[in-house]
């Protein structure tokens, strides 16, 4: 009896010791089998370096869930979906972002959710232009860093081409020789012989011409005053001039008015002498018309006979002679 009851105490521990470490292993991970998970797919234009399934994913730096799957896109290649499970009801809206960033110096990387500056509508499944649950995500700095790295290696071996070149031995002969010409210049230079006194005319000359221009400043200042005052007494005067002008053209044209009114009574008189003359006179007018038609011709004929025998036109006829027998 006692055989069989120390079997069944050690198979009762053992079974008391595996749940045990089967809760606490539960405990630790965080796992629940009734937490819920909500998926999305964040879309990488380019490489995912350091990411895997299984990375970490957070949200304003905490953690939410992990990474399930990672694929590239059928319709385009260049880009990488990486399936991602996030806690349920993780406030994730429309403008949220998503960033590839490194975990420490391992040289790992996990997806860094952050929401936008101005908070949306959640994001839900099969939106236009997104697909289902879809985030736009962006590389990390050292990613973007190392994609640049080969330019700016370029550059810098450019730098140092140029910077060799301008160092070169003839180029440091040429600025040594410089360098010495310089110094002979300046050693040849005594400052002892400068003298004093003209140090002294020159700051008399500065002091001078530092009088006049302030003299001629002044001048400037007395000149643009007068200037002023000239203008606004001309100004004033002109005003006057223009108004007494005004009122002769106001006086003009009410003079004119009264003249057109007096022109216009005129024609009205004119009117009626017109029509008498169309009816009286136009009789007189043809006849007049008539006898100067009649003196045009008549001075017509006269001027004929003056240019055929201008002689005969003014002597008249000659007479016929008549011998008388002897």
């Amino acid at each position: 009896m006692e055989n069989k009851a120390n079997y069944a105490l050690i198979g009762m521990f053992v079974v008391v010791a595996v749940t045990a470490v089967l809760g606490f292993a539960i405990w630790l991970t965080g796992a629940s089998i009734n937490r819920q998970y909500d998926t999305y797919e964040v879309a990488f234009d380019g490489g995912v370096r350091g990411l895997s399934k299984g990375s970490e994913v957070r949200f304003n730096g905490l953690g939410v869930g992990e990474v399930t799957n990672l694929a590239y896109d059928k319709d385009d290649p260049n880009l990488v979906l990486a399936e991602v499970q996030v806690t349920e009801n993780t406030p994730i809206d429309v403008n949220a972002k998503a960033q590839l960033t490194p975990l420490g110096l391992t040289g790992l990387n996990y997806i860094e959710i952050t929401p936008g500056f101005d908070s949306g509508a959640p994001l839900m499944a099969d939106m236009p232009g997104r697909g289902p649950k879809r985030i736009v995500g962006t590389e990390s700095s050292v990613d973007e860093l190392l994609t640049g790295g080969g330019d700016v290696v370029v550059a810098a071996q450019s730098a140092l081409a140029r910077a060799n070149m301008l160092l070169s031995e003839e180029n440091l002969a040429t600025f040594s020789s410089i360098l010495k010409n310089v110094d002979a210049i300046t050693a040849s230079v005594d400052v002892s012989e400068l003298e004093a006194s003209k140090l002294n005319d020159m700051m008399d000359s500065f002091k001078l011409a530092a009088d006049a221009i302030a003299e001629t400043a002044r001048s400037i200042e007395g000149t643009s005053d007068s200037i002023d005052v000239a203008v606004k007494e001309d100004f004033k005067a002109l005003l006057m001039k223009a108004e007494d002008t005004l009122k002769t053209v106001d006086t003009t044209v009410s003079s004119f008015d009264g003249t057109a009114q007096g022109i216009d009574e005129m024609v009205v008189d004119a009117r009626g002498a017109v029509n008498r003359l169309s009816n009286s006179g136009l009789t007189d007018l043809e006849e007049t018309v008539d006898a100067i038609r009649h003196l045009v011709t008549t001075l017509g004929r006269v001027a004929d006979g003056l240019e055929q025998s201008p002689t005969q036109f003014l002597v008249g006829a000659e007479r016929e002679e008549v011998v008388l027998p002897q």
